[in-house]
């Protein structure tokens, strides 16, 4: 089974053997860059990183503090990340340089930051269900730095999960039997029986209240972004996921498996780019035709407060910073 190295950008090239080092599956004179691919995912993650650079400055200098912007600022922080390790992929494909430790770091930090983009959904999806079903709870006694902590605890478990993923699996030539069908067993537990039903739940539970208590009034913008986010990482991002446990889970030796991960791996680099340019439709989005800067619309979502029916009206108590 060939390192993930080799297979961020398509290759056309021999066949390679099982026991070839990193530098030489990533390096073969053989191997012909598909640079029409490369040039794709580059443009795709400049304007990612554009975007969610600029949504980082604005939620750090431009918005209070609350909840719901602390979780999409550390998800900003995460694609920022994750489209950045992937430009670095690229680049070295690209101009072939031979950095083995850059190029180990860089997809470290590109799985690292596609983990807690995961961890983080879900985390949202979760608070944002349970501000729906408890208001009171959500308002009165929820811990004022809850955020902040569950956001500390997801990044420090997508380094755990990484790291494990990496050392036994990912950056070996030959990836370590059988820890590494333990490490991969251990990630499908927690990305499909933890997280994906945690996530997706919590979404549909958030739908439904909307749907039946919204039905006079638009629903909130909030609720749109959540469902819109995860649906988008739902469809462009986890199919990367499940080839890679696929893949790293069997012990054949068929190589057909990783022949599509480069191309997931873009859609992947697409969901972390698209965010931004939800959240400033979402907030462009009014009964009034007026129209709005980017800095009105993402204002608008971000100050947008929850109207989900009678449950949810509950002014008289102050909001959590």
């Amino acid at each position: 089974m060939e390192p993930l190295a080799t297979t961020f950008c398509p290759l056309e090239s021999t066949q390679y053997t099982r026991n070839e080092s990193l530098n030489e599956t990533t390096w073969s004179s053989k191997q012909v860059v598909d640079y029409s691919y490369i040039s794709v995912s580059l443009v795709i993650c400049m304007l990612g990183l554009t975007g969610n650079g600029l949504l980082i400055w604005f939620l750090v200098f431009c918005v209070k503090r609350k909840p719901f912007t602390i979780y999409l600022l550390h998800l900003a922080i995460a694609d920022f990340m994750v489209l950045l390790c992937s430009s670095v992929i690229q680049l070295v494909n690209f101009f072939h340089i031979h950095d083995v430790t850059l190029l180990s770091y860089a997809i470290f930090l590109m799985i690292f930051g596609y983990n807690t983009g995961l961890h983080l959904l879900t985390a949202i999806s979760v608070e944002r269900c349970l501000s729906v079903l408890y208001p009171i709870w959500y308002q009165c006694r929820r811990p004022k730095h809850q955020s902040a902590v569950a956001c500390a605890l997801l990044w420090a478990l997508s380094v755990l999960v990484s790291g494990l993923e990496n050392f036994f699996c990912i950056l070996e030539v030959k990836p370590r039997f059988p820890e590494c069908r333990y490490v991969y067993i251990f990630s499908c537990i927690l990305t499909f029986l933890v997280f994906v039903p945690l996530m997706v739940f919590s979404n549909l539970i958030l739908f439904i209240q909307v749907c039946c208590n919204l039905k006079p009034r638009q629903p909130a913008k909030l609720y749109v972004i959540i469902m819109a986010t995860v649906i988008l990482f739902l469809v462009f991002a986890m199919p990367m996921k499940v080839l890679l446990i696929i893949g790293y889970y069997s012990s054949s030796t068929d190589e057909s498996v990783w022949k599509s991960l480069p191309y997931l791996t873009m859609l992947s680099t697409v969901n972390c780019s698209i965010n931004p340019v939800v959240y400033v439709v979402v907030g462009s989005l009014s009964r009034k035709r007026r129209r709005k800067s980017l800095k009105e619309a993402l204002q608008k979502v971000f100050e947008d407060k929850t109207a989900v029916g009678s449950r949810e009206d509950v002014t008289q108590f102050p909001p959590l910073s």
